[in-house]
C-alpha cells in the first residue's frame, strides 16, 4: 500500500519553513515537487523546471567561483563546478532540507522513501528553477549559495582530490546513462611494493591507462584521466600531475 502522499499545503509550509522564502506563486513550489511519476493534467510534474534549474545553478557556481577565486585557472573552477553541482553533492543538500518528506511520487515509488539520487537531485533543481520564477534572480543565487558555499570550503581543502572516481561516475550516469569500469592491466614489482596499472572503460571508450602503488590509487588517477579526454578537466593538468610507472 502507497504511503499518503503531502498535500499541497504540506509542501508549501514545509518549503516555505526551510527555504526562509515566502512563495507568491504556491503552485511553483508544488509543481516543483511532483515528480514525473505522478504527473497527469492537473498536476505538471517537475522535468521542466529542472532543465531550467539545472541552468541557474550553473550560472549562480560559476559567478561565484569567477569572482571568488581570480587566481584560479578555467581547468581548476570546472573541476570545482562539476562536484558541487554533482548529483552526489545536490541530492545530499536535498536530503538536508528533506525534500523527500514532500516529493509527490507515482504508485510504487510513494512506498519507497528512501528514494534514489536522481529523484532528490532533480528536485532541488526544481526547486531553484521555482524560486527564480517566483523571486528572480536573486533569489535563487540566495538559496543556491546558502546551501553549496560549505562544499566549496571543502574543496579548497583538497577534498576534491578524492572525487574524481565519483565525478565521473555522476558525469557518466547522468549524460551517458553509463558506469565506468575499472581493469587492472599491468602489474610489477614485488609483493611489499607492488605498482598497478589500470585503465577505465566507459560506453564504449577506453581511458588511461594510469599507474598507482595501489589499485584505489591507480583508479582515481585513471578517472582523473577521462575527466580530462572527456573535457571536464584539462588534459595538460592531468598529464603534468601523473607520475610515470615503473
Amino acid at each position: 500500500m502507497d504511503a499518503p502522499q503531502p498535500t499541497e499545503s504540506e509542501i508549501l509550509d514545509h518549503l516555505e519553513a526551510r527555504l526562509q522564502y515566502r512563495f507568491k506563486d504556491a503552485a511553483l513550489a508544488v509543481r516543483a515537487l511532483t515528480h514525473s511519476s505522478a504527473k497527469d493534467r492537473e498536476s505538471p510534474c517537475n522535468e521542466r523546471l529542472e532543465f531550467l534549474g539545472d541552468a541557474i545553478l550553473g550560472l549562480a557556481v560559476s559567478e561565484y567561483l569567477y569572482h571568488h577565486f581570480p587566481d584560479y585557472q578555467e581547468g581548476e573552477l570546472s573541476t570545482m563546478k562539476s562536484i558541487i553541482v554533482s548529483a552526489k553533492t545536490l541530492s545530499e543538500k536535498a536530503h538536508e532540507l528533506d525534500l523527500e518528506k514532500i516529493i509527490i511520487l507515482g504508485r510504487g515509488l510513494a512506498e519507497k522513501r528512501s528514494l534514489p539520487r536522481s529523484i532528490l537531485c532533480d528536485a532541488f533543481e526544481a526547486v531553484i528553477a521555482a524560486l527564480y520564477l517566483d523571486g528572480g534572480f536573486e533569489a535563487a543565487r540566495t538559496f543556491i549559495l546558502a546551501n553549496l558555499r560549505i562544499t566549496v570550503d571543502e574543496i579548497l581543502k583538497d577534498e576534491h582530490e578524492k572525487n574524481y572516481k565519483s565525478l565521473l561516475q555522476d558525469y557518466a550516469q547522468r549524460r551517458m546513462a553509463a558506469i565506468p569500469v575499472y581493469r587492472v592491466t599491468q602489474e610489477t614489482g614485488p609483493d611489499h611494493k607492488k605498482m598497478f596499472q589500470v585503465a577505465v572503460g566507459l560506453d564504449g571508450r577506453e581511458f588511461g591507462p594510469a599507474w598507482g602503488a595501489s589499485k584505489k590509487e591507480a583508479e582515481q588517477r585513471a578517472a582523473k584521466h577521462a575527466l580530462g579526454e572527456l573535457g571536464l578537466l584539462p588534459v595538460e593538468a592531468t598529464q603534468a600531475q601523473e607520475e610515470v610507472g615503473p
